[in-house]
């Protein structure tokens, strides 16, 4: 698509008046943000990281979501959070990128595998989410997270301002789980003015894209590492236009902006 690059760019300007942050019911543009989590012994379920659904039975979300240590084993995905529309999902396999060491923050993707499809239930309310290839190098974007502890009641969404790479690597190198700093790997982002938003792994980041009467989300990545609401220095998240060729080989879906603009 040609014109996607002026629309990334138009949409990012337009973002700046609408530095708003709160807890939402589910709409098209969040339909997609999923908990990823483990049940327990009586049957409830706690959730530790987020995700994305971006199409047939795949989900998005970190590594360290089924690497951690001494945590138990992730078998639940959670849909519409604080909605009447929750619905969950079984994880029935997982593909870790095959470059991701779990004592680094670097690769940290995998694609989880659930045992149905989400977008044939539930009325299609359900809709993948695109994956945003360009970097964006300034604007506001949106962070999306549970906002209830790890218990799935609810989401909340906080715009942050994009922090350029070369700012970002002045902040996190070197440390050991960024040993060669940021320039090539990730996406940093912030909001300083606010508290208020989620904390919770592998956050999804997104733009929401606006084309021919259509609002569509598109994906830039996850949150791997800091805080990005409330503090001085800013959140590093993993960043998805660098793993594309990846996404769709191991995925097999049609990742271009046109044919994902096509599902709204």
């Amino acid at each position: 698509m040609k014109s996607f690059a002026k629309i990334l760019f138009l949409s990012s300007v337009l973002c700046v008046a609408l530095h708003v942050q709160g807890i939402f019911s589910q709409n098209p543009q969040t339909s997609h943000i999923v908990l990823l989590g483990s049940t327990r012994s009586d049957g409830t379920r706690e959730f530790r990281c987020g995700g994305s659904y971006i199409g047939q039975n795949i989900v998005l979300a970190g590594a360290h979501c089924v690497t951690g240590k001494n945590q138990p084993a992730l078998d639940t995905v959670r849909f519409g959070s604080g909605t009447d529309n929750v619905m969950h999902f079984r994880i029935v396999n997982h593909t870790l990128h095959y470059r991701y060491k779990p004592q680094f923050e670097y690769h940290n993707m995998a694609v989880y595998y659930l045992d149905a499809r989400p977008d044939l239930v539930n009325a299609g309310r359900f809709k993948p989410a695109c994956i945003l290839k360009p970097h964006m190098k300034q604007g506001i974007v949106q962070m999306v997270g549970d906002s209830s502890n790890g218990r799935g009641l609810a989401l909340q969404s906080t715009s942050l301002d994009v922090v350029a790479s070369e700012k970002c690597h002045e902040y996190y190198n070197p440390i050991p789980k960024l040993r060669f700093g940021v320039l090539l790997c990730c996406f940093c982002a912030m909001n300083s003015d606010t508290t208020e938003c989620s904390n919770m792994h592998s956050s999804p980041l997104q733009l929401v894209i606006n084309r021919n009467g259509k609002s569509v989300p598109f994906l830039i990545g996850h949150k791997s590492i800091g805080k990005a609401c409330g503090v001085k220095s800013p959140a590093v998240f993993t960043r998805y236009g660098s793993y594309y060729e990846w996404l769709e080989t191991i995925t097999d879906l049609p990742l271009e902006a046109t044919a994902c603009f096509s599902r709204y």
